[in-house]
């Protein structure tokens, strides 16, 4: 019966993303919806599944899919690089960042 209870409770338990990116002013969008990230990371609690993260910095853009499990704590980054003005941005995905889900 308590093995239950907790499988329930555990079910239930909402996961926990962070989202690091770089510059400062990135767009964020999680699952549709617009966060700020002031300049650092963003933690914000979400049903355990799979979310949409999708980041826009001067005309640029990428997205990607983000599982978590209930009760996990997990860490998405990205950093957008861009090199000398004139020049076509390039993505650069930090080191430890998740890889997209297919």
């Amino acid at each position: 019966m308590l093995a239950l209870s907790l499988a329930l409770t555990l079910a239930a338990a909402p996961a926990e993303l962070t989202i690091d990116v770089k510059p400062a002013d990135v767009t964020v969008q999680l699952d549709g919806q617009k966060k700020a990230t002031k300049g650092g990371p963003i933690t914000v609690k979400v049903k355990p599944g799979r979310h949409l993260v999708r980041l826009s910095f001067k005309g640029d853009t990428h997205q990607e899919e983000v599982a978590l499990k209930a009760g996990e704590k997990k860490t998405y980054q990205w950093s957008f690089e861009h090199s000398t003005p004139g020049q076509a941005p390039t993505d650069v995905q930090a080191p430890g960042s998740e890889t997209p889900v297919e």
